[in-house]
């Protein structure tokens, strides 16, 4: 019991903690309005949902069993965010 308390203290405190979701939101709030920041938000809450989804659906045992699919899972993700780095440091530039 002791346990599951302590991880609900923890889980509770890092749910009410600012994290980096709350950055960007707050970032396009401030530099492209109201209505961006709630697309933002909106995306990711839809970003998290989905996660949540694969979780159930067993996709982490997959990624967590196969080596194969962890490593595309990865490279796909790296090139993602690289792709979303320049897309933002063209954006800056302009």
């Amino acid at each position: 019991m002791h346990a599951v308390l302590s991880f609900a203290v923890v889980a509770g405190l890092l749910t009410v903690v600012p994290g980096l979701d709350t950055a960007v939101v707050l970032r396009a709030a401030v530099s492209r309005g109201p209505r961006n920041a709630f697309a933002t938000a909106v995306g990711i809450g839809c970003g998290t949902l989905m996660w949540g989804v694969a979780a159930a659906a067993g996709l982490s045992a997959l990624v967590t069993a196969s080596e194969v699919a962890y490593s595309g899972l990865r490279i796909a993700g790296a090139i993602y965010l690289a792709w979303m780095g320049v897309g933002m440091v063209a954006v800056s530039r302009c």
